[in-house]
């Protein structure tokens, strides 16, 4: 048995694999490669220059390149593959899991994706051919072909010896579905349970006929809320028929959810499919620049807000000194609110089902927030100006704003969710830009009714 250790990434361990490549020692290198798991050359690897890449790859068999390749973020993937030629990549299909291997398959250009899928094995492209078609984001996307299921009606000793003939090809085997005759799913054992059973008794005496399952089309937020909900190691997939064809393990719900949390947190700083590694200045321009244009238009419009009440200024040139405190109140506020209806949503903790109590649980926070917040700033308006009429008219300004902001912050993601758009577009620029604006009406606007009243 391989020892593995791990080998946390550094500096050193960088600067040694670059000598060891600049020296051409490929046998010390092969060996430090060796000592280390997939998950660990994979993140070596997204340190390392193209020439250091190409190098390590061609020292790793095809399973244990596959191992890798699966491990590395598709920025850099991508880029390796194109250094890859199809009688490499082919051979490293081939020692993939099928959800793995389609996976792979997948982020490849159409023509080369056809010809790898042509020069593998019959039943490799079987299975690529069933998969591919499933969008990656959902459960037949996620799935995996390779399980082990048994007719309702067998014995145990069968069942067990099915097992010992199709599980070696099973990586984490924790559950043997049951199938009738036209293999719909029927229920689940556990190894436990099956080992412990008399091997005379039939499978649908001891199966428990409660399965969960997800349909193909199901999305990949919602099986990994399944997952989570109901303490699954393994989920199985079936289709409109409720015939068995597939199962997704846990390893693949973790990428989800990290998948999901990247998502939502690039959707909230305004950051559209921008991932960590990507090295290409243009791409990350590209995912960045539509929010900061969509800002800077709000700007824009907050500035002519300011110029409807360019008068009052004039008249109290103090009042402009408030400006970046009402909006930085109004925006925190809203993304305070937006962020944490985000999360719950994305967690299942927060439902449709209970609109109303979030929006009044949200109400009451904002009530009491608006309530110390306003009169703070109202004590010190009326302390700098010398006129706490003015300050009064202020501490109102900010109430109104701090209520009306956790109001929409929390609103919107509901409203977003309701329509199936992802609701962690709530809490980024759109809720603090339009935040921005409504805090800049709400101040100028009272400010502008006291200024007319006392003149």
């Amino acid at each position: 048995m391989t020892a593995f250790k791990t080998r946390s990434i550094e500096a050193r361990l960088i600067d040694e694999v670059n000598s060891l490549v600049a020296q051409e020692k490929l046998d010390a290198l092969k060996k430090l490669i060796a000592e280390m798991r997939p998950a660990d050359v994979a993140d070596l690897i997204e340190h390392l220059a193209a020439k250091e890449r190409v190098a390590i790859f061609q020292l790793l068999e095809p399973e244990g390149a596959g191992d890798v390749l699966v491990e590395i973020e598709p920025p850099v993937q991508e880029r390796i593959l194109k250094d890859l030629d199809n009688k490499a990549i082919s051979d490293i299909v081939a020692e993939l899991d099928s959800d793995d291997a389609a996976d792979l398959v997948g982020d490849l250009p159409a023509a080369r994706a056809k010809e790898v899928i042509d020069s593998v094995d019959d039943h490799v492209s079987e299975e690529l051919e069933k998969l591919l078609p499933f969008p990656d984001d959902t459960a037949g996307g996620l799935m995996a072909l390779e399980f082990v299921a048994v007719k309702a009606d067998v014995t145990v000793g069968d069942a067990i010896k099915t097992v010992r003939e199709e599980g070696r090809e099973v990586e984490n085997l924790y559950y043997i579905w049951v199938t009738d005759d036209f293999q719909r799913l029927v229920g689940v054992i556990s190894l436990k349970d099956l080992v412990l059973e008399p091997e005379d008794r039939k499978v649908s005496d001891i199966m428990n006929p409660d399965v969960i399952s997800v349909g193909v089309d199901t999305d990949q937020e919602e099986v990994a809320n399944i997952v989570r909900r109901y303490d699954l190691v393994n989920v199985p997939v079936v289709d409109e028929n409720s015939l068995l064809v597939g199962r997704i393990t846990h390893d693949d719900i973790i990428d989800v959810i990290e998948e999901e949390i990247d998502e939502d947190m690039s959707l909230m700083a305004g950051v559209i499919d921008q991932e960590v590694t990507e090295e290409s200045t243009i791409k990350i321009s590209r995912a960045r620049l539509p929010w900061l244009v969509a800002a800077l238009f709000g700007g824009v419009f907050a500035a002519v807000v300011i110029n409807q009440f360019e008068a009052s200024i004039e008249a109290m040139i103090s009042l402009s000194f408030f400006f970046p405190v009402v909006m930085a109140m109004g925006g925190n506020t809203g993304t305070q609110a937006a962020t944490v209806v985000v999360r719950g949503l994305a967690t299942g903790d927060i439902g449709l089902v209970n609109i109303g109590k979030r929006l009044w649980m949200e109400l009451r926070v904002a009530l009491i927030n608006g309530v110390i917040c306003g009169g703070i700033l109202g004590v010190i308006v009326g302390f700098w100006v010398g006129d706490y009429r003015l300050g009064l008219i202020v501490n109102t300004a900010l109430f109104l704003i701090i209520v009306l902001s956790g109001l929409i912050g929390a609103a919107v993601p509901l409203i977003l969710k309701r329509f199936n758009v992802d609701p962690a577009l709530a809490a980024g620029p759109f809720v603090t830009t339009s935040n921005d604006i409504l805090s800049l009406l709400i101040y100028l606007g009272l400010t502008t009714l006291f200024l007319r009243v006392t003149v």
